[in-house]
């Protein structure tokens, strides 16, 4: 068994401690508690709430039994243990047949939700380390709080562009397991079934609102529109600003019409808001269909297409890129 000296628990903290992203974080937390603790299975799960249910994403795993982490994702249903943790919102165990112990423990966001779980087997002669592994269980639940942080944009509390490629990755994964009703070709690939969607929203005329009422009123605004899409978007949803006058959303699975239907009550919303002093303002969307092969600049690149049209053509409205592709407003 590896011998815990103060100065290797040290060292593993200043190791995990300068990871400065989310994915890098979970990989070196659990690589290096399986390694300090002599843990023979460490790994890092999420869970993805769907249409169809809760399923688990197997981020990270470390140890001699890495390999035995799902590589697709699993109905939490499939798992007693971690769906009890969920439930409890508190850390549950159970011993195996050959008196090993697995435990799972929720890290819970600032928000007060399970945002993943610890998921560890000691050994019957380790038990003594179960310690160590709470101790930094709530280290990785604090550097977390921190990395959110810095991913939020600074004004609005949104997240940042710069967090977006990492969600996007981890939002692909994710919809590995959905059934897609279409083989890569936007154009003759129909609606039906759940997809996740991306969404840009553009303020209309905002230079003209800073160069009437001034930043501050412009930047009033922008915190405005950000509370609107709160409260018209699913904690699920991914909410990010991305500069300026631009917004970014991504939406969990759900169906096309209810994806316009999102969309479109938001719009409104914004359309009917008595913003203080600057009175009306409006957004344009456009929005798409993300496939599971989609890489980031591909989806941002059809939604743009989208939101473009909309700004061309009165601005105010909402459009979709596939409905757009298969009507020929965008052409071949």
């Amino acid at each position: 068994m590896v011998s815990i000296t103060p100065e290797s628990v040290l060292s593993s903290v200043v190791q995990i401690t300068e990871q400065r992203s989310q994915q890098h974080l979970e990989d070196c937390l659990a690589s290096t508690l399986a390694g300090l603790a002599g843990l023979p299975f460490c790994a890092i799960c999420r869970p993805t709430p769907t249409a169809k249910g809760i399923f688990l994403d197997y981020v990270s795993a470390a140890g001699s039994a890495a390999d035995t982490a799902p590589t697709e994702m699993v109905d939490i249903g499939s798992d007693p243990l971690l769906l009890d943790c969920m439930t409890m919102a508190t850390g549950r165990s159970e011993v195996l047949a050959d008196g090993s112990l697995r435990r799972a423990q929720p890290i819970i966001d600032d928000r007060g939700a399970v945002c993943a779980f610890l998921v560890t087997l000691s050994s019957s002669g380790a038990l003594d380390r179960l310690a160590l592994i709470d101790s930094f269980a709530a280290i990785y639940r604090n550097y977390l709080v921190i990395l959110r942080d810095a991913a939020r944009d600074t004004l609005t509390g949104l997240k940042n562009r710069k967090t977006f490629d990492e969600n996007f990755a981890q939002i692909v994964a994710s919809s590995r397991h959905l059934e897609i009703s279409f083989a890569g070709n936007r154009r003759t690939g129909h609606l039906d079934g759940e997809h996740h969607w991306l969404a840009m929203i553009d303020i209309d005329n905002f230079k003209r609102i800073n160069d009437t009422y001034g930043h501050v009123f412009g930047d009033e605004v922008l915190l405005l529109l950000a509370a609107l899409m709160r409260k018209a978007f699913r904690g699920v949803d991914l909410l990010f600003r991305f500069g300026g006058e631009e917004f970014v959303v991504l939406l969990a699975p759900t169906t096309f019409t209810n994806a316009a239907l999102v969309f479109e009550r938001f719009r409104a919303a914004v359309a009917g808001y008595p913003f203080p002093q600057v009175g009306s303002v409006s957004v344009s969307i456009g929005f798409v269909r993300i496939q599971p092969e989609d890489l980031p600049s591909v989806a941002m690149g059809s939604a743009d297409k989208a939101l473009y049209f909309a700004k061309a053509n009165g601005r105010d409205q909402v459009q979709s890129y596939e409905q757009l592709l298969a009507n020929g407003s965008l052409g071949a």
